[in-house]
């Protein structure tokens, strides 16, 4: 089950420079917050919480970007990037895990460690499908 922010739109539809974000996390303050943020910075945000909502999303051209938190109910967040990137799709994980974010940080994966500011987030999205940074 998704939980958009806004209306989905067709897989191949881009908007006024909107582009698809895919948001995978289970918490559910963060999922909302992060799933926020996205439509705030003029993309389509699809929202889910595990990896099996995930794969069913993904397909050639469904998202610009997709974001996973590592650890999820039911899988990782490791499957969901290494399916988006076999798609083409840029991939970036989320971790507050200590060894998880050494693991991300030395093997090179593009990742974001948590907690961190919202102006990270936001300036994660700017660097890699563009809208506006942090204020």
């Amino acid at each position: 089950m998704t939980y958009p922010c806004r209306g989905t739109f067709p897989a191949a539809i881009r908007l006024n420079g909107m582009e698809r974000v895919l948001l995978v996390e289970d918490h559910d303050e963060v999922h909302r917050l992060l799933c926020e943020l996205i439509a705030e910075a003029g993309h389509q945000a699809d929202c889910v919480k595990t990896q099996h909502e995930a794969l069913a999303l993904l397909a050639p051209g469904s998202h610009r970007l997709v974001i996973a938190d590592v650890l999820l109910p039911d899988g990782t967040g490791h499957t969901v990037a290494q399916r988006a990137r076999e798609l083409g799709i840029k991939a970036i994980l989320m971790s507050g895990h200590p060894d998880e974010v050494h693991s991300l940080f030395i093997s090179h994966v593009l990742h974001l460690a948590k907690p961190f500011s919202l102006d990270e987030f936001h300036r994660l999205i700017a660097e890699h499908i563009g809208g506006p940074g942090p204020a």
